[in-house]
């Protein structure tokens, strides 16, 4: 399972944080740019358990 630097960028209700995990992209949206940070730390040192359910 791969996973791609994650990214975080600033809108108008917020912070966006975007990383791609297994083919998947995984979004959180946070009030501070710390806890975006901390988000995208987070998703990027532990990526998801692929699922064992069929698409």
């Amino acid at each position: 399972m791969t996973t791609d630097t994650p990214a975080w960028t600033r809108d108008n209700e917020g912070w966006l944080v975007r990383v791609k995990v297994g083919g998947r992209i995984q979004e959180v949206r946070c009030t501070t740019e710390s806890q975006a940070r901390y988000f995208a730390t987070v998703l990027a040192m532990n990526p998801s358990k692929p699922s064992k359910l069929r698409n």
